[in-house]
């Protein structure tokens, strides 16, 4: 049982320092790109990201979403002017939407679409504003992909704010397996957060279909960082490393301290050393020794200790008995 109990733990350390590493990893890369991601989202050509918001009525929400420094990026809002006719007119009104001529490609199921807005000011160009009918967030999601114009998207649901560089880390994992390579960065701490490519989710048939589950293993990327914060829970950057560094230490404790009271080790440390010999916990390698001691005493065999500790053992034990 001790050796049990010493390769689980050995087995919750290395997992522990797994995890720290790839937090570590993931952080460093954040810093390592902080400085160059102006370089690479103006890169003729580089991987653009569609943001898909469904439930999304706050415009500090969607500010926060447009400050994304990347150049191949846009936002798309769908919002039902009759279900939320005060915040489709604030929306209107503060981005001067105009309406736009649209053709959707029928690549998705997307019906109840009214119509499609862009914004007359410069720095909102890649705003984009869907009137339609609501029913659920995957209907949402597949409108505003049907009309989304990069190759991955991103859904954001309510409360979801981006984290600074959040987009230049996704873009980074999705480049590091080559373009065309990767269909799904899934994000592994923090907020729920999944990066998906146009046509895996039309591969799928829509976001109803959960499309990120039927990426193959091989096309898809963990990103050990956050990519979105909620304002209620103030948390931002330290859901991330800080809160591994706080849980990975108490995950290891409280498993050693479970692993020793299973086996037990620790009840049986807590009553200190036996005051006597008990012959019924000495081991023997016989299941009937010719000391006439009850085959109970026997029950643990040491068939795989040599011969001439075996031999000590049941003499021992025998001794013992006598």
């Amino acid at each position: 049982m001790l050796i049990v109990l010493l390769l689980l733990l050995a087995a919750v350390a290395a997992a522990a320092l797994a995890l720290l590493w790839l937090v570590v990893r993931g952080h460093n890369k954040r810093l390592l790109l902080a400085g160059s991601h102006a370089v690479a989202s103006d890169t003729p050509g580089g991987i653009g990201i569609s943001v898909l918001c469904s439930g999304v009525h706050a415009q500090e929400q969607v500010e926060n979403l447009l400050s994304a420094e990347y150049a191949h990026y846009e936002v798309i809002v769908v919002l039902d002017s009759l279900r939320y006719p005060v915040e489709f007119a604030a929306f209107t009104a503060r981005y001067r939407m105009i309406r736009v001529e649209y053709a959707l490609s029928e690549e998705l199921p997307v019906t109840g679409v009214r119509a499609l807005g862009r914004s007359r000011k410069r720095r909102f160009r890649r705003l984009v504003l869907v009137d339609r009918a609501q029913d659920t967030p995957a209907g949402d999601f597949d409108a505003a992909a049907e009309v989304a114009a990069y190759d991955y998207v991103l859904p954001v649901r309510e409360g979801q704010f981006l984290l600074p560089d959040a987009v230049v880390r996704l873009v980074a994992e999705v480049g590091a397996r080559g373009v065309g390579g990767c269909d799904c960065v899934r994000a592994r701490i923090g907020e729920p957060a999944v990066l998906l490519s146009r046509e895996a989710v039309v591969a799928a048939g829509g976001f109803a279909r959960r499309p990120g589950k039927a990426v193959p293993w091989r096309r898809r990327r963990s990103l050990w960082e956050p990519v979105f914060y909620t304002p209620q829970s103030a948390r931002r950057q330290r859901i991330g490393l800080q809160a591994v560094l706080r849980v990975v230490p108490a995950a290891a404790l409280a498993a050693a301290i479970v692993a020793a009271v299973w086996t037990g080790r620790w009840p049986a440390g807590a009553r200190g050393p036996p005051r006597g010999p008990d012959c019924r916990r000495l081991p023997c390698c016989s299941p009937q020794p010719s000391c006439g001691a009850s085959p109970d005493v026997f029950r643990w065999p040491l068939a795989i200790l040599p011969a001439g500790v075996r031999a000590a053992a049941r003499r021992g034990c025998c001794a013992a008995v006598k």
